[in-house]
């Protein structure tokens, strides 16, 4: 019995309730054996008084067709099956065949039918979409996400009432406010609102060689950066790493009530990102900067092991490497002098959609005025030179196809590459479609050139262009979903890739290319897939569910994928996407499937919205 109930509780449905209800299953479960080859149900045949728990062993789902019985889908340890035909009364739709010795649990059709009554949460699983098993995949992966980062409030980290100061009181009078009262921050009573704290009186007054009788409203930060109460602590966290700055407002109702500093969230996380610039500032040679680049990669590990989502341990580490790069870019123009002209290095591909998790290759690009543009080549050739060479010894490797700064095709004065841009939707053959799928996902990370402005407008008018988003889209579709028609993953049968699935070109990537797709519909300029993803739900052909449904699978894929490599890095192997499925477990095989299953819908349906035929 205690066995049972163990087992049970560990497998959902039935992890939805609570032990008592659990013990009391136990004592209705039938145990039945099958030898290989044996139907449990057939198609067609009498409906079936039970619910099927399978305990060992493991069945193919069959299903009728021209040629006879096909399997469609495999079912292992801890699945069930037997419901449709319990709940409708009516016959199997489908033949349920073991593939070896099997044992399986029976639950009899009226305890099944009571706990559908009286348990919400376990009727709605029978009735689930798949948008909702894919959400509750995501939720059980997530359930334990790190307490101090993602369940408390900012609110719950204030400790005492904010203290303000008029901007007309000195920046002694501040100081002496600061000691009398042990704070490292005023509010400054201002319209709109300030700032003033401990760093700005060493930064902005001491050494800027103000004496103690200047006003506050000199040296004040005005707006200031808010975040509403109940903001999670993760949100602060991230704002304040972002931003760069160490003390948080917290509003209610528009009015501030208190603040939140950098200290206290790093109480409550003593691995918390909020500690990499610091030991990035402390960088002194490149092989602190090598170690920071590790304090990266342990940090995934620590968000990954505590349940984080995806996307927001993507952009703590998005943000980490570029407070990498700027470094490395600020310490080469120490080398070789101020810019001849305004500049941006940008960042492509994952990194370009916050969604880089590990070090990978490296993606960048760099931009730079037009009026100087013959005395900038030389400047920036050699700091491009520079960087990327600093980026290899710190961990990331070269790119293979040689998209990166250093390259003089990606090294070019604005007007080329806004030709660039143009060129490419105006003629979307195949290398500009291979290179829109990379240059369309950048993003500015160094440098003061305004390169929004240029270039966001004229992706954005590509909406406007049908063929040009039907040959997108039709490129988007090369690579399908890697499920057969049955629902088996189709993988290599021979050879070193036998039994592997690449979870990037044929999991991340397809998504990432239909996100970017509905994106350019809608005259969406984010580049993150899931940002994407929600703008299309609102205002493209793509349907919220389907919206809903990628994001779910992009999360999914992208979990599974990370802690795939997390642990090649561990064990010190060679990091790769491609994952062997016999070692994911039944339940990982399962969501993996649905998953996959949801791209493949959504695949179909863009073959028809942009009549991809049309585009041989």
């Amino acid at each position: 019995m205690e066995e049972i109930a163990r087992f049970l509780a560990e497998h959902h449905p039935f992890d939805l309730l609570g032990p008592e209800q659990v013990q009391h299953l136990t004592e209705t479960i039938q145990i039945e054996y099958f030898g290989p080859s044996q139907d449990i149900m057939t198609y067609g045949g009498k409906p079936t008084e039970f619910l099927y728990i399978l305990r060992r062993g493991s069945v193919d789902l069959l299903r009728e067709d021209e040629q006879g019985l096909q399997v469609f889908d495999t079912l292992s340890e801890g699945e069930i099956f037997g419901h449709p035909s319990l709940i409708r009364g009516k016959a199997p739709i489908v033949t349920v065949r073991t593939r070896e010795e099997t044992l399986v649990y029976l639950l009899p059709a009226p305890v099944f039918h009571q706990l559908r009554h009286d348990e919400p949460l376990f009727a709605r699983f029978f009735a689930a979409s798949s948008l909702e098993r894919l959400r509750h995949a995501l939720k059980s992966r997530h359930a334990k996400a790190s307490p101090e980062l993602f369940q408390l409030r900012m609110q719950d980290l204030i400790r005492r009432p904010i203290i303000t100061i008029a901007a007309t009181a000195s920046v002694r009078e501040a100081a002496i406010l600061m000691r009398d009262l042990n704070v490292s921050s005023l509010v400054v009573k201002h319209d709109p609102l300030g700032i003033i704290t401990d760093r700005d009186l060493r930064n902005r007054v001491l050494a800027g060689g103000l004496n103690d009788t200047a006003l506050i409203a000199q040296v004040m930060t005005k707006p200031i950066i808010t975040l509403p109460s109940n903001s999670l602590v993760f949100e602060g966290l991230m704002l304040m790493l972002e931003r760069g700055i160490h003390h948080m407002p917290v509003t209610a109702n528009e009015q501030v009530i208190g603040l939140v500093t950098h200290t206290e969230i790093l109480r409550q996380q003593s691995r918390s990102p909020l500690l990499l610039p610091r030991q990035l500032q402390r960088a002194r040679s490149i092989e602190d900067l090598k170690i920071y680049t590790q304090q990266v990669t342990e940090t995934v590990g620590s968000l990954l092991d505590s349940g984080v989502r995806i996307s927001d341990l993507g952009r703590v580490v998005a943000l980490s490497h570029d407070a990498l790069v700027g470094r490395l870019l600020a310490d080469a123009e120490k080398i070789f002098g101020p810019p001849p002209c305004p500049y941006a290095w940008i960042v492509l591909g994952s990194e370009g959609r916050y969604e880089q998790t590990l070090r990978t290759d490296q993606d960048n690009a760099l931009i730079y005025a037009d009026a100087e543009a013959s005395e900038a080549e030389s400047y920036f050739a050699a700091l491009a030179q520079q960087v990327v060479a600093w980026l290899v010894q710190c961990g990331f490797p070269l790119c293979p196809g040689e998209i990166m700064a250093t390259n003089p095709q990606w090294r070019q004065p604005l007007a080329v590459w806004q030709n660039y841009f143009r060129g490419w939707i105006d003629t979307p053959n195949e290398n500009a479609l291979m290179r829109l799928a990379i240059f369309f996902d950048y993003r500015r990370l160094g440098g003061k050139l305004d390169v929004e402005q240029a270039l966001r407008p004229i992706i954005r008018r590509s909406r406007e262009n049908r063929i040009f988003l039907g040959r997108m889209a039709r490129a988007a579709l090369r690579q399908p979903a890697p499920l057969s028609f049955f629902r088996h993953f189709v993988l290599e049968r021979s050879g070193k890739a036998r039994d592997l699935i690449d979870l990037k070109v044929r999991g991340t990537a397809l998504i990432v290319d239909l996100a970017r797709i509905f994106a350019l519909e809608c005259g969406c300029t984010d580049t993150s897939t899931l940002a994407r993803l929600r703008a299309a739900g609102i205002s493209s052909s793509l349907s919220e569910a389907g919206a809903e449904e990628l994001a779910a699978a992009f999360e999914l894929i992208s979990l599974l994928r990370l802690r795939h490599q997390y642990r090649q890095l561990r064990q010190g192997e060679e990091l790769t996407n491609q994952v062997p499925v016999s070692r994911l477990t039944s339940l990982e095989q399962r969501e993996l499937k649905e998953a996959l299953w949801a791209v493949a819908r959504i695949q179909r349906s863009v073959e028809v919205l942009f009549q991809t035929e049309l585009f041989a």
